[in-house]
């Protein structure tokens, strides 16, 4: 079931949306035109910048097949029967979550602790510990409050057509073509180390970040004011959330305008593949990859 947005929320929906794409514009136009045509994807300073185009290319492709296979799939509304205003609260936690972060890494670094000393621990505070406290704070009081379930059991629509656009992605713009440059072995730590990053990161990024912006925050968003003002406006803030480990003052304009037009773009596409098919298993299997220092390894190799 889909729960229809009223009038107000339609106008703040279409807010949200036109706000979305004109920074979205800026930050690739802006890019275009100053000749700045190269990217990092990675915050890691040994990573290789790489053509725009081709981060563009993958999530434009991803967001075409995940339209069409299949043809036809009903919407799901996992908080159709949430009271309105209940959601509303919920949503500003959020988004207030998603601004803090980081500005909370960024006031920790400039005072002097070392950002990966507090990166972790702050996002598993605003993305899981506040928006969890917050949730159980909003249904005290409320009767009978209906069960949400956005993690459940999945048809089979839903379960094999997500294999096409993840696998796609996953061979064009991770081990193919439209793949960043690998990072090179020696830019890597030792054996120990990179597999306890590779846990954290597939834990507090793979998983994390995904159940944060699409399964607690886009849903919520598209319950109020719609599917596309949700993805754009939660995409916009994921992009916001790179801000503490992408940007740097002697190049913010350029740093802004790529996390937006990259890891932006990235979470439109992750956005569609969660509304789309409502399987929190599609984005994550993506966003491991993206972090997954063994494919780095497995490229080079070949």
């Amino acid at each position: 079931m889909v729960s229809t947005p009223s009038t107000t929320d339609k106008q703040v929906g279409r807010g949200l949306l036109v706000a979305a794409i004109l920074i979205f514009a800026i930050a690739i136009g802006g890019l275009t035109i100053t000749g700045q045509h190269s990217v990092r994807f990675s915050s890691d300073e040994s990573a290789e910048p790489y053509p725009l185009w081709m981060p563009l290319t993958s999530a434009l492709i991803v967001l075409l097949l995940t339209r069409v296979v299949p043809a036809r799939l009903a919407a799901l509304d996992p908080f159709a029967d949430i009271d309105r205003q209940r959601l509303t609260r919920e949503v500003w936690v959020l988004v207030g979550a998603a601004l803090a972060f980081p500005a909370l890494v960024i006031t920790a670094t400039v005072a002097g602790i070392p950002r990966d000393a507090v990166y972790i621990p702050i996002k598993i505070l605003m993305f899981l510990v506040i928006p969890l406290l917050a949730f159980r704070a909003f249904r005290r009081g409320v009767p009978q409050a209906p069960k949400v379930h956005w993690i459940g059991r999945l048809d089979r629509t839903r379960t094999l057509a997500p294999i096409v656009p993840v696998v796609a992605w996953i061979l064009l713009a991770r081990l193919g073509p439209l793949a960043p440059p690998a990072l090179a072995p020696g830019s890597l730590p030792d054996s120990v180390t990179i597999a306890v990053a590779s846990v954290l990161t597939l834990l507090t990024a793979g998983v994390l970040e995904e159940v944060f912006y699409r399964g607690f925050l886009q849903t919520r968003l598209e319950s109020l004011v719609g599917r596309w003002p949700a993805i754009a406006t939660s995409a916009t803030l994921f992009a916001a959330m790179h801000i503490a480990s992408h940007v740097h003052m002697s190049t913010l304009a350029v740093d802004l305008a790529s996390i937006v037009a990259v890891q932006g773009t990235f979470g439109v596409m992750q956005g569609y593949l969660w509304s789309r098919y409502r399987n929190i298993w599609a984005p994550i299997a993506i966003h491991i990859a993206v972090n997954l220092i063994y494919l780095d390894l497995l490229m080079v190799g070949t």
